[in-house]
């Protein structure tokens, strides 16, 4: 009983710890945009059709994750249905706007009550998910970085020693098997994420998927990138787009405020020599994406929701034998 109230009280600090970071990132960054307030006037060039076809493309990526996720689960225990877990995607991006964390929490429990998939799976899914997809962005960020020096001369030391750093770990947990002894729950969870990655790196097939498919995302959210930085008034490089959607694919990860805000758009400031933007446009072009995406979110979202919890209060029943 003192187990539980302790691992509650922990639960309830790290939501406080969310809030407590939201509210100042807010703070931080209505300040900010009052202090250069005359970004604004950029969005008067903002076209509908633009907004229309960023509104029809950023979904697509959403999708992209649904049938990465489901690869990973299949491999690893549970066979699940495409359509669900596309609704999951997109109600995890749902949750995720309001509650740090909230959509994992809630794939977590949907997948044990409607397919008895154990939640410990599901972190290892979430773990292979994740290495996945940070060794795929360093990769192809330390790409970018070497064609944009040889072509513009410009790089960024500490991104680049970034991406080493996350290829180089990545590349360390496809070489060992390393396992944390330690009772404590940081290690349990690296624990997990390490089961995760050791059941789905020994199918080259399936990691070779995953590849290419977040090569495609990748792709995708460049596209979306210049589509809004163009909307605004600025054209940058297909190159400079996809560095942008690399950073801002790695910062998604660290998920300390709902929908990673503030986070994504300090890392791409801190970045915009190297993107070819001014801080005051990416900030404004990263909030101008973050309006648009909340059409799908609250949309097919809400909708994904509503079916999936519907699903939960009517579960299915035994059949008799």
């Amino acid at each position: 009983m003192k187990k539980q109230t302790s691992k509650k009280e922990k639960v309830n600090i790290r939501k406080l710890l969310s809030w407590a970071l939201t509210i100042l990132v807010l703070i931080l960054m209505g300040w900010y945009l009052w202090r250069n307030r005359e970004i604004f006037e950029q969005l008067r060039r903002v076209r509908t059709m633009d907004i229309i076809i960023i509104a029809l493309l950023q979904p697509v990526n959403i999708i992209i994750g649904a049938v990465i996720n489901k690869l990973i689960i299949d491999r690893i225990d549970q066979v699940i249905p495409l359509a669900d877990s596309i609704m999951l995607q997109f109600v995890n991006n749902f949750l995720n706007r309001f509650i740090s964390e909230g959509g994992a929490v809630y794939r977590g429990a949907y997948l044990k009550t409607q397919y008895g998939f154990p939640v410990s799976k599901f972190l290892a899914s979430l773990g292979g998910v994740y290495i996945i997809s940070l060794m795929t962005n360093a990769l192809l960020g330390l790409l970018f970085s070497l064609f944009l020096y040889l072509g513009s001369g410009i790089y960024n030391l500490y991104l680049v020693l970034l991406f080493g750093l996350i290829l180089s770990g990545a590349l360390l947990m496809i070489a060992i098997h390393p396992t944390f002894k330690s009772e404590k729950w940081l290690f349990k969870k690296l624990n997990l994420v390490v089961q995760g990655w050791n059941n789905i790196k020994t199918n080259s097939r399936l990691v070779l998927s995953i590849f290419l498919l977040s090569c495609l995302a990748l792709l995708n959210a460049g596209i979306i990138t210049r589509i809004v930085y163009r909307s605004l008034g600025w054209e940058i490089p297909l190159f400079n787009a996809l560095f942008y959607s690399t950073i801002s694919s790695i910062a998604n990860v660290v998920n300390l405020t709902p929908g990673g805000l503030g986070i994504n758009e300090a890392i791409l400031m801190f970045s915009s020599g190297i993107i070819g933007l001014s801080s005051e446009i990416i900030l404004l072009g990263s909030l101008l994406l973050r309006a648009i995406s909340m059409f799908s979110t609250l949309s097919i979202g809400g909708i994904s929701y509503a079916i999936l919890n519907y699903r939960l209060q009517h579960p299915p029943q035994p059949k008799d034998e």
